[in-house]
């Protein structure tokens, strides 16, 4: 089943809607400054804490014992962390001793695709066709229907069962104890294994493997409905998994304070408080702080030019709009003020990166100006490139 809906939009509109553009797109492209400006100070800041924590770290032999002669020192211990606190999850009668329960919910929903294709029209207007189906699928999260475009296509509205996630409020580590902030950040999660004679406090559950399905609510009104979640779903059935955190030996990087720990304040501000899962050395935890920090930087790189590419296309946009009165040529032109913006948005990032390094780190600083020279030297060969080809049958002419 599917349902089209045609739409044409004029070119007055269109180039109306270009030019109110023209503010949001001038909004994004001054906002990309600040954030990579902000971003390279971050960056080289976070690097310098790294490196004067590794300097001033102190690996402890052991967690089993406290030692005051390193309260207020940065450290680096290795051992587990344990908890007899016992996490359930009412709703199930689920309950196992552990640092973390989580419970995820899938529900079987009707879902709506969407494809969409366009065609400019001679004259500037722009005809969108959009073909709607339907299929059912497992998804998290409820899906409204009441937005859906073809009636006949009806979800439950909300999950019965909500996803949910405890956290053990008491984890020791040897002699020590952990803060909330460190419980939290305890990695190495795990299916929910049901013990042998485990049953559901929710009726008809089907076990399968470490997955409960749950028929819907009729269904399980229904005492002479028998049917099969796993080969007969019906819309309103749940997946119900459940992810645990054991008890598990963990590595910290962090302030020793009395017998617990807080994050470490580098000079310049920044905190440092590492939690690893599983047995780590200091160097390779040092080693994943730095990568971790260098994989943000060029992320929100990418976000801030990304910004100055869109706020620009967004300025150019009514160019490319005034051209569509002939496709073709509106085509020629969005390609054309594409790259211009492209090549913009690249220079203004290298220049704003570069000037931030340059409080930071002027070689880089400079080698990313020269960077930046380069491009701005090839848009202009371009553009003189351009207008000698256009003299030249003037000339023959």
């Amino acid at each position: 089943m599917a349902t089209t809906v045609t739409t044409t939009e004029s070119w007055g509109s269109r180039l109306g809607s270009s030019l109110r553009g023209i503010v949001v797109g001038l909004a994004l492209f001054v906002a990309g400054f600040p954030v990579l400006f902000w971003n390279e100070g971050n960056s080289v800041k976070t690097a310098k804490a790294i490196d004067e924590g590794e300097g001033a770290c102190v690996s402890l032999d052991t967690n089993e014992t406290v030692d005051p002669d390193m309260n207020g020192r940065l450290v680096h211990v290795t051992g587990k962390a344990d908890t007899t606190d016992v996490l359930a999850d009412d709703d199930f009668g689920v309950s196992v001793t552990a640092i973390n329960l989580k419970r995820k919910v899938e529900m079987y929903q009707w879902v709506e695709d969407s494809r969409t294709t366009e065609k400019k029209n001679l004259g500037g207007s722009v005809t969108t066709t959009t073909t709607y189906t339907y299929k059912k699928a497992w998804v998290e999260g409820a899906i409204d229907s009441g937005s859906f475009h073809e009636a006949g296509h009806d979800n439950p509205g909300a999950l019965e069962f909500e996803e949910t996630e405890a956290y053990a409020q008491n984890v020791s580590f040897g002699a020590f104890r952990l803060n909330k902030n460190q419980i939290e950040s305890i990695g190495g999660s795990q299916a929910y294994r049901f013990p042998a004679g485990w049953t559901s406090r929710v009726d008809r559950v089907q076990i399968q493997g470490q997955t409960l399905l749950v028929p819907n609510a009729e269904t399980r009104n229904n005492k002479l409905n028998n049917r099969d979640v796993a080969s007969q779903p019906r819309i309103g059935d749940m997946r119900v998994t459940f992810s645990v955190v054991l008890p598990h030996d963990v590595s910290i990087i962090a302030k020793q304070h009395g017998d617990t720990f807080v994050p470490y304040t580098a000079k310049n501000g920044k905190k440092l408080s590492y939690v690893h899962s599983g047995v780590a050395d200091a160097d390779e935890m040092f080693a994943t702080a730095r990568s971790n920090n260098a994989f943000i930087t060029w992320l929100i790189r990418l976000a801030g030019f990304l910004l100055m590419f869109f706020g620009l296309s967004a300025v150019l946009k009514p160019l490319s709009v005034l051209a569509d009165v002939l496709p073709i040529l509106g085509d020629i032109v969005g390609i054309g003020t594409g790259i211009v913006a492209g090549l913009v948005a690249l220079v203004c990032a290298l220049v704003t990166i570069a000037v931030a390094w340059l409080f930071y780190r002027p070689v880089l600083g400079i080698a990313l100006l020269a960077a930046a020279g380069f491009f701005v030297w090839k848009l202009i060969q371009k553009k003189k490139a351009a207008k000698t080809a256009q003299g030249a049958p003037a000339q023959a002419s």
